[in-house]
């Protein structure tokens, strides 16, 4: 019911993103509604906001904008993508540590009460770094194609190597979890019917 409710209240601002816009739009133009729609959200091009509820929103936001402007540069088809891409590895990035530190095996864990949650967390982690990793392609494609425009929002190869690092430990810390619960876990997980 709820995705279905996300679903109707984002055609419907595709709707009137595209009713209200018209013609091509330019990179400077669609780096300034970002900006205003980020800013509604307490974001910046490289801090998401602090909850799901707000990343849904400047998702549905930003989802809308792209859906509404067909005719614009590559540049900014690529910026728009990463924000999108990034924006869905932090919302999931934050669900997969949901229980807290039960999110994880570093303080410890119960494997017949903790397995399914951490190989749950594990997964969640694990998709957020594999989506993080789509984000980076794509700012690469930026920084490489369009130098100049990547740098007019404070994005360079700094940033894609940084995020590059910053998923690979989520990934490699969610595999660690995984491997911990799978090998220590085993009856549980037969339980749980989760092939190994």
């Amino acid at each position: 019911m709820k995705k279905s409710l996300i679903f109707i209240f984002v055609l419907s601002l595709i709707v009137v993103y595209g009713c209200a816009s018209s013609g091509t739009i330019t990179y400077k133009q669609g780096v300034k509604r970002i900006n205003e729609i980020d800013e509604n959200f307490g974001a910046t091009m490289k801090t998401p906001p602090d909850s799901t509820e707000k990343i849904d929103g400047l998702l549905i936001q930003i989802i809308g904008f792209a859906a509404s402007n067909e005719n614009m540069p590559k540049s900014l088809e690529y910026l728009l993508d990463f924000r999108i891409k990034s924006l869905e590895a932090d919302k999931l990035h934050i669900e997969g540590w949901q229980w807290g530190r039960g999110s994880t095996t570093d303080w410890g864990f119960g494997c017949r009460k903790g397995s399914a949650r951490v190989l749950n967390s594990s997964k969640i982690r694990n998709s957020s770094a594999q989506k993080g990793f789509e984000a980076i392609d794509t700012l690469q494609l930026l920084v490489d194609e369009f130098p100049n425009e990547a740098k007019s929002v404070n994005l360079s190869q700094k940033d894609v190597l940084f995020l590059n690092a910053a998923y690979y430990q989520i990934e490699k810390k969610a595999r660690r979890d995984s491997i911990i619960i799978r090998s220590l876990c085993k009856e549980q997980i037969k339980e749980l019917n989760i092939t190994i």
